[in-house]
């Protein structure tokens, strides 16, 4: 029996799972109410609320499942990338419930959670693999090598997908989080697609992802153009339009470069059923495989938390009481105790 706690950003998550994989307890707690006033997350507000909620969340795993705290064989909590503050919220709180009960704790990469949700069993993933994950933070392309083994090959050098969603739907005047309430108003949009770039992005490597200066292009447009109701579902779909395009554009490049029988695909925008569709189509030309994170797992959770939490408890990577080695690192890649940026091709264990 694992519990599973996610609090990498502003989502407050727990699951406990057994080792067949059965759900007994799966909860996300959004805390979008929260930020929505500021157009973005708050850092010190995120960690007061998942301090606020995960006692009595905890309190609802247990009920739910009807089990007895003493039932619980490990943890597997969120160690980044995000902000640092919300996980060491997290960390934390595993750390206080494990260590009178010397319970081992497994520090979850939050980029390979996000490609767990793509699958229900390793087993589904043999032969060589990719793995792309999309999302406010990330736009990165991985080699997938013998699960959970990770290599990236590809990331964003400016902004994130995610990110040029939710600054794209503010500058349209919808609400935060932006993404979806941009992908709602787009498919009304019954015109030609507005341009945003006069050639192809480039970047110094060609697999490489780049969404700033599509951001810079969708201002000038929305000032050209102008927000009204007439104008509104042309200009969600152009933005989407151009995103999902510089997406496969170089998912393209990377499938006939790299040839694999499978790509995986997480993150929040994957959730996004325009660049679904684009990416179906994609493999589906290329005859390659494709495995997309159900919608309901798509955002931040603790459900993929704990199913990855299992697979290294039985590869034995996990932290052993007292937990010395559990430590967080940021968003960026950095370890927060020691400083180090860890080379861009490695991911870690």
């Amino acid at each position: 029996m694992i519990l599973g706690i996610e609090t990498s950003c502003d989502d407050t998550a727990m699951a406990l799972v057994d080792s067949t994989g059965a759900i007994l307890f799966d909860q996300v707690l959004s805390q979008d109410y929260l930020h929505r006033d500021f157009g973005g997350v708050v850092p010190e507000l995120a960690c007061r609320a998942h301090a606020e909620i995960l006692p009595a969340l905890l309190r609802e795993a247990l009920s739910t499942a009807n089990i007895h705290f003493d039932s619980l064989d490990a943890m597997a909590v969120t160690r980044g990338p995000g902000l640092l503050g919300s996980l060491l919220i997290g960390i934390g709180f595993a750390k206080g419930l494990a260590f009178p009960r010397k319970l081992p704790i497994v520090g979850v990469d939050h980029i390979k959670a996000h490609l767990r949700a793509t699958f229900k069993n390793a087993k589904e993933i043999s032969g060589k693999s990719l793995g792309l994950v999309i999302s406010g933070g990330h736009t990165h392309l991985y080699q997938v090598k013998a699960w959970p083994q990770i290599e990236q090959i590809s990331q964003t050098v400016d902004d994130a997908a995610g990110e040029a969603f939710d600054k794209g739907a503010k500058l349209l005047g919808l609400p935060y989080p932006g993404g979806p309430h941009l992908e709602r108003v787009a498919i009304a949009n019954d015109r030609p697609l507005l341009p945003l770039t006069r050639g192809p992005i480039r970047t110094v490597h060609p697999l490489d992802f780049s969404f700033s200066g599509m951001k810079t292009a969708f201002f000038h447009l929305v000032q050209k153009v102008g927000v009204s109701e007439s104008t509104l579902p042309n200009l969600a779909a152009s933005l989407q339009g151009a995103i999902t395009a510089h997406v496969i554009q170089r998912m393209e490049k990377a499938l006939d470069e790299e040839k694999p029988d499978h790509l995986m695909v997480g993150g929040g925008v994957s959730a996004n059923m325009h660049l679904r569709d684009a990416l179906q189509d994609l493999c589906e030309s290329r005859n390659v495989s494709i495995h997309l994170s159900p919608r309901s797992l798509a955002r931040d959770n603790a459900l993929t938390v704990a199913l990855l939490g299992i697979d290294l408890l039985e590869l034995g990577q996990y932290s052993r009481y007292p937990y010395v080695d559990l430590v967080p690192f940021t968003r960026s890649g950095q370890d927060a105790r020691k400083g180090k940026n860890p080379s861009r091709k490695s991911s870690g264990p």
